[in-house]
C-alpha cells in the first residue's frame, strides 16, 4: 500500500536555512567573541605587570634591586 508520508529515501526539504550554513555562522559568532574577550583579556594583563614593573622602578629608584 502506497501512502503518502514521507519516507527516508526521500530528499531533504530546501525549506529554511542549511544546519551547515548556521553552524558556521555560529562558529565564527564565537570565534570573534573569544578573540576579543583574549584581546582584552592580554591588554589587561599588560597593564597589570606593567604597573607593577613601574611600582618597583619607582621604590628602587637610584637604588640596585635587592635581587641583582
Amino acid at each position: 500500500m502506497n501512502t503518502m508520508h514521507g519516507h527516508a529515501d526521500t530528499a531533504p526539504s530546501t525549506r529554511g536555512l542549511d544546519q551547515r550554513f548556521l553552524w558556521r555562522v555560529l562558529l565564527a559568532i564565537g570565534g570573534i567573541y573569544l578573540a576579543v574577550k583574549l584581546f582584552r583579556g592580554m591588554g589587561q594583563l599588560f597593564w597589570t605587570v606593567f604597573g607593577l614593573a613601574m611600582g618597583l622602578v619607582w621604590m628602587f629608584n637610584g637604588r640596585v634591586f635587592p635581587w641583582a
